[in-house]
């Protein structure tokens, strides 16, 4: 017995490879990103209640969602990336469902409309694996009632149940991400290209009337949404801002809606698929990652052109367009401007704007359908010769599906970054007091936010115990300074809202640091780096305030997957240990650091990271080689000379006088113009 019919299933399984093809070929090396690291490291603090709980502070009906995945899929990178890729696939299937719903008898359309679709170029934030997970099944529910909505209209024994069943899929789907309020005023659109259909009804007012009766079950879901989002759900990330002034002043502010939603439509179009093109101005044909990717594009030409073939293979060389037909380009060509020029809608209210860029591309997940179904037009209406318009059909996806490929190799990158830095914070920091900021100006990481960094950071060190208080905070001075981290003035008292914790602390209990790649990460010396030519003014000037005093002696973290713990025999390494010791004035342990330093293939990429090492030589009354690298510094930049001269101050200070040291300080004194006196 045949339970399932096999020429049903082969499309399906066909867009499930090339989904695994194209977005999970680095999965194993891939993390989490962004909001994913806050969201399951409420899990590990609150268990499964807990991460729901932190989403229903903006998103209540968002986080039912969450329930069973988290459940389910533990705080694991790769768990979470292959679960993307099936609910990417499944919102892919969804939107094919629609489109077959739609036009039932244009499955190759549909078929070729969806593979572009699965390729999208504008989105690419695949792999925030568990973040957008979630959003692939919203999206999802929300094409089911799409497909209901219109299998419905178009049966001829239509049913109040179904209808019902539609709206209400309709609002859970609003109420759990907004992204899709404005794709709910394509239904009259719909109604009327089926109510009209190819016999073209005269537009008369019982048609008007007839098409408003439909449309009025899914207008109160509509107008019920809006109610709850603007009196009962007021998200504070993403607060009606523009309905407001809207009703101040509502010609202008019609305007400002109107242009806003023409740049959207250009945006969505030009920028998201020029971008397939981007990836070749950074070619280095040299490169393995290089052949890698030319290869990939010749695979995904190779899989488009059998794809096409086994839709029509007896006419592939035909000279007729192969989805040429005049009532879909009728129906299409109002559905595609429909879903572009309504799709901006919430991110209007919200002022927020779509953008090819991240994060803001994740904007552009409603406009996917009629992005793609405007490229198909075009391609539908000026290319007459099918073998022209299949090549054209090949190299779009190809691209597509190749750039899709150069973000994913750019995440893997980001997670090692990640891994690096947090793997020298561990180095250096081998436990902290509760109650301590990390500040800097901003980190090189460009999937990661000061708010993603701080989960990170407690689940390192913090002990993992369900509390309403937050024992550390990491803050980015670009973004907070000025708000949320008032000044960096001495004694500031310092309370930010973490989602369900709190963090209260001051300026008098963090920790400055700076980090530009491939210079180690640098905890700033409150003695030294006020005089350091290289940091950013606002990281100099507060480096004062930075508080060693936080960073305890005893090691205290916990195991996290992010870390493999370990030595590592790289300059970074060498060097954060030799600032721990000189923080604990553990001059032996830094001349035996030093050498094990300066004897490995690696070097420094910061002259000032040195200085440790001058100290640890210096108090081992090891001159030469003290005076040795305090002469590499300065020839680096002799901008150091300040902050060397006040080192050598610091070291005739605490330093016995000897004829070496003598000799050294003098030397030092001529070179640099160093001014100090000899300690009695």
């Amino acid at each position: 017995m045949k339970f399932i019919n096999r020429k049903y299933i082969i499309f399906p399984v066909f867009l499930l490879f090339i989904c695994i093809l194209v977005y999970g070929i680095f999965t194993p090396f891939m993390g989490f990103y962004w909001d994913d690291f806050p969201y399951t490291w409420f899990k590990v603090v609150n268990g499964v209640q807990g991460t729901m709980n932190a989403i229903t502070l903006d998103r209540p009906v968002l986080a039912l969602f969450y329930a069973l995945p988290m459940s389910i899929l533990g705080e694991r990178p790769l768990a979470w990336q292959f679960f993307a890729i099936i609910t990417r696939w499944i919102y892919t299937m969804s939107m094919y469902g629609f489109l077959q719903s739609l036009w039932p008898n244009r499955k190759h359309i549909n078929q070729s409309l969806t593979l572009l679709l699965l390729v999208f170029p504008g989105f690419t934030q695949q792999w925030i694996s568990v973040i957008y997970s979630h959003a692939f099944l919203v999206l999802s529910l929300y094409f089911l009632s799409l497909i209901i909505f219109t299998r419905n209209l178009k049966s001829k024994k239509p049913t109040y149940k179904k209808t019902i069943f539609s709206v209400i899929l309709s609002i859970i789907s609003m109420a759990a991400m907004e992204y899709v309020v404005g794709l709910e005023l394509i239904r009259p659109l719909i109604i009327f290209i089926n109510e009209r259909g190819e016999s073209k009804t005269k537009i008369t007012y019982g048609f008007i009337k007839n098409i408003f009766i439909k449309w009025f079950p899914y207008l109160i879901g509509l107008l019920l949404f809006i109610m709850y989002r603007v009196f009962l759900a007021s998200s504070a990330l993403y607060k009606v801002q523009n309905l407001n002034d809207f009703l101040i002043t509502p010609i202008s502010m019609a305007w400002g809606l109107f242009t806003t939603q023409i740049k959207n439509i250009y945006t969505s179009i030009i920028p998201t698929w020029g971008a397939i093109f981007f990836p070749f101005s950074q070619m280095n044909i040299s490169s393995f990652y290089w052949k890698f990717h030319l290869g990939f594009i010749g695979i995904l030409l190779l899989f488009s052109a059998l794809f096409l073939f086994s839709q029509n293979k007896e006419q592939m060389l035909n000279q007729a367009s192969p989805i040429k037909n005049n009532q879909w380009i009728r129906e299409a060509i109002p559905l595609s401007f429909f879903i572009l020029l309504f799709a901006g809608i919430p991110f209007w209210a919200a002022n927020l704007k779509p953008s090819t860029s991240f994060p803001n591309d994740r904007l552009l997940l409603p406009f996917m359908l009629g992005s793609t179904l405007v490229i198909f037009i075009l391609m539908d209406l000026f290319l007459k010769n099918k073998l022209i318009w299949s090549i054209l059909f090949c190299v779009l996806f190809s691209l597509s599906g190749t750039y899709q490929l150069y973000q994913a190799n750019n995440y893997r990158n980001e997670w090692d970054d990640f891994i690096n830095f947090f793997k020298q914070i561990s180095w250096r920091v081998p436990s902290l007091e509760s109650g301590t900021i990390f500040v800097t100006d901003e980190l090189p990481l460009l999937y990661y936010s000061d708010n993603s960094l701080t989960a990170a950071l407690n689940w390192l060190y913090a002990d993992n115990k369900s509390r309403p208080k937050l024992p550390f905070m990491l803050n980015y001075t670009n973004s907070r300074l000025g708000t949320s981290l008032p000044s960096l003035e001495p004694g500031t008292i310092i309370h930010q809202n973490y989602r369900t914790f709190s963090f209260n602390g001051s300026t008098d209990r963090m920790i400055i640091f700076y980090h530009n790649p491939p210079g180690c990460v640098h905890i700033t010396d409150p003695a030294l780096d006020p005089l350091n030519p290289l940091l950013p003014v606002v990281i100099r000037e507060a480096s004062r305030l930075s508080n060693h005093s936080l960073i305890l002696k005893e090691e205290d973290r916990n195991d996290v997957f992010f870390l493999d713990g370990g030595q590592d025999n790289s300059w970074c390494f060498y060097y954060q240990k030799a600032s721990l010791a000189y923080q604990l004035q553990d001059w032996d342990a830094i001349a035996h650091l030093g050498d094990s330093a300066f004897g490995i293939d690696d070097h420094p990429n910061d002259a000032s990271e040195r200085i440790p090492f001058i100290f640890g030589y210096a108090h081992t009354a090891q001159w030469e080689k003290a005076l040795q690298l305090t002469q590499i510094t300065y020839q680096v930049s002799n901008l150091y000379q300040p902050m060397l001269c006040e080192t050598w101050k610091i070291i005739d200070e605490g330093t016995s006088n000897d004829y070496g040291k003598e000799n050294t300080l003098a030397i030092i004194m001529e070179q640099l113009a160093c001014e100090f006196r000899f300690s009695d």
